[in-house]
């Protein structure tokens, strides 16, 4: 799976970053800068999401630069990853937070409704007949 394949899955399923979020867009301008996901929590708060495959000190970094950009002091900015560098985020508070996801959890929610909506397309088939 890709970077684009797990911003296409967190779009789809954010309840795996936390529940009760609302998706507002993706590839947010902020002050000429592109930041991946922008969600609104179940709070009201602005949430950003900075999507990667594998995060090293650069993602981090550029995480904290989008957390200045923003005027508004109740946002929160994640990283979102396969795969974080170990120890990368130590000292760091809100609202700079991080989130491991497991491709499997993107799948398993893909293929599991694929197979409901499949399911319910034969059940309405019997019906009619």
């Amino acid at each position: 799976m890709n970077e684009a394949e797990l911003t296409y899955g967190l779009i789809n399923y954010s309840d795996l970053i936390e529940p009760g979020l609302t998706f507002k867009g993706r590839e947010v301008n902020l002050a000429g800068k592109r930041c991946d996901l922008f969600f609104v929590d179940k709070d009201g708060k602005d949430l950003y999401v900075e999507v990667k495959k594998h995060v090293d000190p650069n993602g981090g970094g550029q995480l904290m630069f989008y957390s200045g950009l923003v005027s508004d002091s109740s946002a929160r900015f994640m990283l979102v990853a396969f795969s974080i560098m170990d120890m990368l985020f130590m000292g760091c508070t809100e609202p700079v937070m991080n989130i491991e996801i497991k491709e499997e959890d993107i799948y398993y929610r893909f293929f599991s409704s694929k197979i409901k909506e499949g399911a319910q397309k034969i059940i309405s088939e019997t019906s009619r007949s």
